[in-house]
């Protein structure tokens, strides 16, 4: 069955990107093929499921048609001190009828990442 492979992420600050996605998605730096543009291959469970290009461009990423990337589930005490650590802003939701809830991460250049967790866990 096709799943979802990867997100591809431009970013004009990859060490900040980086930096970023390490600290909340708790995402590995791992093998990238030769290609001829910038960047960096991020990966999840041994998985490269963050491809970053490095671009140049004056300001951050406007929003557009993807609106975020969610990752999950995570432990909701060891994630919400990580993404206190990174001072970017957050916000709490809850997805309704479920034991999903959801943080959701402002970071650097406009990204948007839902981190989602098991509230019943959060709870305990």
């Amino acid at each position: 069955m096709p799943q979802l492979d990867h997100v591809n992420i431009h970013t004009r600050d990859a060490t900040r990107m980086i930096g970023f996605l390490e600290t909340v998605v708790q995402a590995k730096r791992g093998y990238r093929p030769p290609f001829q543009n910038p960047g960096h291959w991020l990966y999840l469970e041994g998985q490269p499921s963050i491809h970053l290009d490095v671009v140049d461009r004056d300001d951050s990423y406007p929003q557009g048609m993807v609106n975020h990337c969610a990752f999950g589930p995570y432990d909701f005490e060891k994630t919400i001190e990580r993404v206190k650590s990174t001072g970017f802003p957050y916000e709490f939701r809850e997805i309704p009828d479920t034991d999903i809830g959801q943080i959701f991460v402002y970071g650097p250049e406009g990204l948007k990442v839902e981190l989602q967790y098991r509230r019943s866990i959060a709870t305990q």
